[in-house]
């Protein structure tokens, strides 16, 4: 069953009540260097407009509908999803999107302003970023990151404290250089709609969300 429209506050709400662990959604940098929370890099599929949320403000993007399996709701500001997150008590597993257009401090923009809260609420990050990940640990490094990796071709050394891949890609190999290093596997199945429909943690802690 649809829990509404991704990345949205009533998608949230709804998932909320099946009580996860995590809640993994996504955010990008906005043409005002604020966050929007947006798993594509266009429009074009969820409100039918040619735009990328770095060409748009957070007050143009806020405005916009988005529609999804019958359902449809307005984009969510990280402030408020965050917020709403917080008050349901719902941890959150962030998604940093990243594209050649966001600024140059743009990470440094994202700790300055969620640092405290994500660590009060326990939340987590991931991102497909390598640099990201490297300046989240230099300069949060309480923050507890997870690097994607697209496929499993051999164990990176990293400051990160956990790794996020397809479990397909998975093996035993990897999953126990990760324990050596004191490092969690977080693995997702895809659904239909190749989104992160289950994610198991593997290594020293196993859960779902």
């Amino acid at each position: 069953m649809a829990m509404g429209v991704q990345n949205t506050i009533p998608a949230l709400k709804l998932t909320s009540k099946e009580k996860p662990n995590y809640v993994e959604m996504d955010i990008h940098e906005t043409k005002d260097h604020q966050f929007v929370v947006m798993h594509d890099e266009n429009l074009e599929e969820l409100a039918g407009i040619n735009k990328a949320p770095y060409q748009l403000t957070l007050k143009q993007l806020t405005k916009i509908t988005v529609r999804e399996n019958g359902h449809h709701a307005k984009i969510a500001s990280f402030d408020n999803y965050l917020k709403t997150a917080n008050k349901l008590h719902q941890k959150l597993l962030v998604e940093i999107k990243v594209t050649p257009h966001d600024s140059k401090n743009m990470t440094k923009l994202f700790v300055d302003r969620y640092e405290k809260t994500l660590l009060k609420h326990h939340d987590r990050i991931h991102t497909l970023s390598y640099p990201v990940v490297t300046q989240l640990k230099q300069l949060a490094p309480k923050l507890f990151v997870s690097f994607i990796l697209p496929y499993n071709l051999t164990f990176p050394e990293t400051k990160a404290n956990a790794y996020t891949m397809e479990a397909t890609t998975l093996d035993s190999s990897f999953i126990a250089n990760a324990d050596k290093h004191k490092q969690e596997v977080y693995a997702w199945t895809v659904d239909d709609t190749d989104q992160m429909d289950q994610m198991n943690v593997y290594g020293r802690q196993c859960h779902h969300y």
